[in-house]
């Protein structure tokens, strides 16, 4: 049965659970989308429903908590596979050195990826654009789920620049407290598989920049030339020359002006985006593996990105370049028949 087909079904609320979800086509963006609900009785400002659009790419581009809307999208980009709402990186996030890469002695070149004409080395993956299959959502009393999928075959789109025969799965569970995102990442070849893994979610600025703060709990930033790719060095943010980068205690957005990739992030630690005048945190934390977090805040922006990732920018290529940058860069690796999976955590908390 295809998406389309599927996208008919209704899955009503459960009769003794305040969780939901449903499955049709959003007239706005004319695709098929999942939507998960949680009903809070109590108040109303803490029920939350959860948007997927599994043909464009799996993209999670709506978050609502109450009548507020978390993740920012702009329609026509989303109808287009665009950067916007919260997209899918995997299995190269952000950018490539000169769109080649080699892994276990052989080449590949990533050149027939088309994104953006200005920045060459930009790849953000090769399934942000891709149509993803699903599961029927699972409703249970305390939570509500839906998985979706996408395989890497020969007759995937980019199997020439990325030949590992594989399946990437996202499930995302609807609690009370949140939305949690895991993915695995399944290799189906025989021989060993690197990737990389991160969402890339553009978070409003609500009320304001002055009004809205951001925390990263990350000791160090990684320094990167004019094509955004990493020197190899790295900063710590707790040094006096470098406290500009510092963002441990949070600052306002209006104090911004990031495009870096953070490093020596505290494991278990909230990255968390402050809405002073809505007295509304969104806190972001995520399963050991996702050691890199990626912040892009340019001045006057009406959004700003927070990208948890499991690797540096061009990781695949630091990985070759000694010890020192193979940690650095912190590629995953699967061997065949494996799988390797973590967990992303979006928590709205009210003070």
């Amino acid at each position: 049965m295809t998406n389309q087909q599927r996208a008919s079904d209704i899955m009503k609320q459960g009769v003794k659970s305040p969780f939901g979800a449903r499955i049709g086509i959003d007239p706005e963006i004319d695709t098929t989308v999942i939507s998960l609900t949680y009903t809070d009785k109590d108040d109303a400002t803490h029920s939350m429903e959860v948007g997927i659009a599994p043909e464009l790419g799996s993209n999670l581009f709506c978050f609502r908590v109450g009548t507020l809307d978390l993740i920012y999208y702009e329609s026509e980009l989303l109808k287009q596979k665009q950067f916007t709402g919260n997209f899918v990186l995997w299995p190269l996030p952000n950018r490539v050195r000169d769109k080649h890469y080699s892994y276990q002695g052989k080449n590949y070149s990533l050149q027939d990826v088309k994104r953006v004409e200005t920045d060459k080395a930009l790849v953000h993956g090769l399934v942000l654009d891709q149509v993803w299959q699903y599961e029927q959502p699972i409703i249970k009393s305390d939570s509500v789920s839906v998985t979706s999928y996408i395989e890497q075959t020969p007759e995937s789109p980019h199997f020439a620049a990325y030949p590992f025969r594989s399946r990437l799965s996202l499930t995302y569970t609807l609690t009370h407290q949140g939305i949690d995102i895991t993915y695995k990442v399944e290799n189906k070849d025989t021989h060993d598989l690197p990737f990389g893994f991160a969402l890339h979610p553009y978070f409003p600025v609500l009320d304001g920049a002055q009004e809205t703060y951001v925390t990263l709990p990350a000791d160090a930033v990684m320094e990167a030339d004019d094509a955004l790719l990493p020197t190899g060095r790295i900063f710590e943010v707790g040094k006096l020359m470098y406290a500009m980068y510092d963002l441990r205690q949070g600052r306002p957005v209006s104090c911004l002006n990031l495009d870096h990739v953070y490093t020596q992030v505290h494991p278990g630690e909230a990255a968390i985006i402050d809405y002073k005048k809505r007295r509304l945190q969104l806190q972001i934390t995520a399963s050991d593996d996702f050691t890199h977090i990626v912040i892009y805040a340019p001045p006057g922006a009406s959004s700003l990105c927070v990208e948890h990732q499991t690797c540096s920018t061009d990781a695949i290529n630091l990985h070759n370049q000694g010890e020192r940058e193979r940690q650095m860069a912190h590629l995953l690796e699967v061997a065949p028949g494996q799988s390797y999976s973590g967990t992303l955590h979006y928590t709205p908390t009210f003070s």
